[in-house]
């Protein structure tokens, strides 16, 4: 007597290696994204204020260029999993 298989299915695999929800792997990715983007516009900004001496200027202008970068991340990050959802959504399960 033959083993039915179980129906496949597919892993997904994130970034970082492990099967999370799409929610929490967006958040995740988000947070760290807007982190290291913040981090860097203040580190660039405040290296060019010392070199410049215009002190809060380059800060200012780093911090917020980071900021509106990981927002723009953030939407094709959505964009994209909106995209897979619908193709998911529209194609037949066998």
């Amino acid at each position: 007597m033959p083993i039915d298989k179980p129906p496949h299915r597919k892993r997904k695999i994130t970034s970082f290696g492990v099967n999370l929800p799409p929610a929490f792997d967006l958040a995740l990715r988000w947070g760290l994204t807007l982190a290291i983007s913040v981090l860097m516009g203040l580190f660039a900004g405040r290296w060019i204020d010392t070199k410049l001496g215009t002190t809060p200027l380059f800060l200012l202008i780093g911090v917020f260029w980071g900021v509106g970068g990981s927002f723009y991340s953030l939407f094709l990050q959505l964009k994209k999993l909106q995209e897979e959802e619908e193709s998911e959504r529209d194609s037949p399960e066998d």
